[in-house]
């Protein structure tokens, strides 16, 4: 009963390891994560959200389409998006020295 207890802990933490891609922090850009973004969106319902990335960065001299990746989810077709508006180049540029 103990080694069976101790496995599942042992499992639950590998899990938790390797899901560190997957973080479920969604969020808009801003001045203060470097004009980036992160969006979740169902592909078997939605087509691509590109118009809702171009408007998230409207503020922000509109979206740098080379800087957007999205990466397909394991739970159905559940897909995950990071992007960078155009200012996120700005940003970089004024916090180095």
């Amino acid at each position: 009963m103990k080694y069976l207890i101790l496995m599942c802990f042992i499992i639950a933490i590998t899990t938790c390891a390797m899901a560190g891609d997957t973080n479920s922090e969604f969020y808009e850009p801003s001045d203060s994560n470097a004009y980036q973004g992160r969006l979740l969106y169902n592909s078997s319902k939605e087509v691509y959200p590109i118009d809702k990335m171009i408007k998230l960065c409207e503020p922000y001299t509109g979206i740098d389409t080379a800087q957007t990746k999205c990466i397909q989810q394991s739970q159905q077709s559940m897909v995950i998006c990071e992007y960078k508006c155009s200012l996120h180049w700005s940003a970089k540029s004024n916090k180095s020295p």
